[in-house]
């Protein structure tokens, strides 16, 4: 038994006042001398001791309710470590899990964890069977179930802290499931050491429980002092320009997770470890800042890249890797029809022309001036209401999309329905019969996706719906295309399909003034420019998170680039995807170095900005959320889930006590009356 107030059993000492006043009042015969004993009322011997008894049982009835309300006041409780081994005499099995995340390597807590695991293996019965896993967001078995404790101990000695994030629930639910391979009829139980940061386990996406056999004792290595932290927990880049300056924004995430104002954190920009701009910042208590740079010079080819912040706290997470690849932009066609007098691309080209951060360089041609064995130079053709297309080139078209190429196709009053619909094998959509509006009347873009890249920038500014539509062709989506906008009328604006690798964009209405205004219209230029944008889209992060995959792309020739992990060490992966490029999973923090035959590629991994954040868990909720009162939180010293108040408070032993105590004051009362009464008829 344990008490939680113990400086209440100064409170015995009050056991002196019923012992005093037994003793003042206690019956002394007084001597008179009296000539004749006639006189003298003869008192039996044995109402003598009856009365004496009664005074004695009074007397430890006053003691014992004293007593018991001095101890109700120290509030005791029984530990539940002592009442499981009782009950269950067979040796068991436990499972110790130690976080090993990135938080764990603040001074001294692995260590500390690894000599509480040590403890743990020390204090295991003579046959329990032990097992060690390590976890971060993931979980890994270090060691399966063995009774050999030594094997156990050198397990613990040779973990270290990791860089990752954390996450309780995926670990909890390895080590139940490492549970369930052992068949044992001694207690089941998982001791986790952790500094238990409440970043690791939200009581709102909780879906993990264990089960009514598990005890899960929780031992915390960090304490509750509050800890102060200034983070970068995000940088947002666009992975890949095609201009020799940065033109968007790129956002710089930085939180204070402490509960104390900090004054002018000086915010560092790297590129290729040369400084490009520097930033002096504050940040009041749980506050956090987004920081915008642009407008600088980026090398061809990737640029390493990096922004530190001068704190003194944490240090891992005061620097963020990131890449920006500069690249040659590819080549793209505009094919327009060749019975134009005055070309209708000329908005089309002003529009893609403006810009020197666009994916694709611009040649314009016509219908007839192609060769249809040349279209596999380009990445991208862009069929601005071309008129009849000859079957050379649409079966060119086909065998280009199929092999990965980019088509956007706009209709007019030129196109052919006949020449257009034999390349349905490629189009998202078969076209019916042209529309033309009234004079004077006109129909509006609506029901857009606003969630699609093409559209995104026009959710808060730019409405589609202010450009006239006066001609446009009814068409038919096929199975495969997803529609992206619509007309007034319900019939598709936007269609977009996959065909092979190559993809498809077809606007039924025009790209230049005959069947609409839309390149009069402050609409145009990004309109255009998105999508030109999504058709060249790269798929390449400027960073990725530890434990994310990255592909690393094979060469012109095959061959796959040697690979160099931020350590310097040679990596020897071998995954490849189906096409052959290769599989790399991130594991250290840093770039890692693509080793290609011309210029070298970097790839950035970076920690879980979350992870900077000391806060801790509150335990009360995860022990209730993850067992959620099937299976039990073990309280001890070293178990803080279950502190001396909590488990007092779920036994509230004193209310027993306190009753026990009303019963026997009661039970005095009666006997006291009684006895005083005898007293006054005798």
């Amino acid at each position: 038994m344990s008490f939680l107030t113990p400086l209440f059993f100064l409170g015995v000492a009050a056991l002196a006042a019923p012992i005093l006043v037994h003793l003042v009042r206690r019956t002394r015969a007084r001597k008179v001398q009296f000539p004749a004993l006639v006189f003298v009322r003869q008192v039996p011997q044995r109402t003598i001791r009856r009365r004496t008894l009664q005074n004695v049982l009074l007397l430890l009835l006053r003691c014992l309710a004293i007593l018991l309300i001095v101890i109700a006041f120290t509030r005791p409780f029984f530990s539940g470590g002592n009442s499981s081994a009782k009950e269950n005499t067979a040796a068991g099995a436990t499972v110790i899990l130690i976080d090993n995340s990135l938080s764990m390597r603040r001074e001294p807590l692995f260590a500390e964890a690894q000599k509480r695991a040590e403890a743990t293996v020390d204090d295991s019965r003579q046959n329990e069977q032990l097992a060690l896993l390590s976890f971060d967001k993931r979980y890994a078995v270090i060691n399966r179930f063995t009774g050999d404790k030594n094997r156990v101990r050198f397990a613990i000695r040779s973990l270290t802290a990791g860089w990752d994030g954390t996450d309780y629930e995926q670990a909890l639910r390895g080590a139940e499931s490492l549970l369930g391979e052992i068949e044992t009829t001694g207690p089941k139980r998982i001791v986790m050491i952790s500094d238990f940061q409440a970043p690791g386990w939200s009581q709102n996406t909780a879906t993990f429980k264990l089960a009514n056999s598990t005890q899960l004792t929780t031992i915390d290595v960090a304490g509750n002092e509050p800890v102060s932290n200034v983070a970068i927990t995000n940088v947002e880049a666009r992975g890949v320009v095609f201009g020799q300056k940065y033109l968007d924004n790129l956002a710089v995430h930085v939180s204070n997770f402490g509960d104390t104002p900090r004054e002018h954190i000086q915010v560092d920009f790297q590129i290729n470890e040369q400084t490009v701009e520097k930033r002096d910042i504050s940040l009041n208590s749980r506050d956090s800042k987004v920081i915008e740079f642009t407008g600088f010079n980026l090398n061809e080819g990737a640029n390493r890249c990096t922004i530190d912040i001068v704190s003194a706290d944490f240090a891992p997470d005061n620097r963020f890797y990131f890449t920006l690849r500069r690249e040659t932009p590819a080549k793209a066609l505009i094919v327009e029809s060749a019975s134009r007098g005055r070309s209708d691309s000329l908005h089309l080209q002003s529009a893609l022309t403006t810009n020197d951060d666009l994916p694709f360089t611009f040649t314009l041609k016509s219908t007839g001036s192609v060769d249809p064995s040349s279209i596999s130079e380009y990445a991208l053709v862009v069929l601005n209401d071309a008129g009849p297309i000859s079957g050379a080139l649409a079966d060119a078209l086909n065998k280009f999309v199929e092999a990965g190429g980019q088509v956007i196709a706009s209709t007019g009053p030129r196109t052919s329905v006949d020449s257009f619909n034999a390349m349905q094998r490629i189009m998202p959509a078969t076209l019916r019969e042209a529309v033309q509006t009234k004079a004077g009347e006109s129909v509006a873009i609506t029901n857009v996706k606003f969630d699609h890249p093409i559209f995104e920038v026009f959710q808060e500014s730019g409405r589609l719906a202010a450009a006239h539509v006066i001609g446009y062709f009814r068409s038919e989506p096929s199975t495969a295309a997803t529609v992206l906008a619509r007309f007034e009328d319900g019939s598709p604006a936007l269609v977009e399909s996959r065909t092979g690798k190559g993809r498809v964009m077809l606007f039924t209405s025009s790209l230049g003034p005959s069947w609409n205004d839309l390149p009069l219209t402050p609409l145009y230029l990004p309109f255009m420019h998105q999508m030109v944008r999504y058709a060249g889209a790269r798929e390449e992060n400027s960073w990725y998170g530890l434990g994310q995959t990255f592909t690393v792309r094979k060469e012109a020739n095959g061959q796959l680039p040697p690979v160099d992990t931020p350590a310097g060490a040679r990596l020897s992966e071998g995954r490849n995807t189906p096409d052959g490029d290769l599989l790399v999973t991130a594991r250290e923090l840093g770039f890692y170095r693509l080793r290609y035959n011309g210029q070298p590629g970097f790839a950035a991994v970076d920690t879980d900005g979350a992870e900077g954040d000391f806060t801790k868990l509150n335990f009360g909720e995860f022990v209730a959320g993850v067992t959620g009162g099937a299976g039990s939180g073990e309280g001890s010293a070293a178990n803080r889930n279950m502190s001396g108040e909590e488990v007092e408070g779920r036994q509230k032993v004193w209310w027993s006590l306190l009753f026990l105590a009303l019963l026997l004051l009661i039970a005095e009362s009666v006997l006291a009356r009684r006895t005083k009464m005898v007293k006054m008829v005798g």
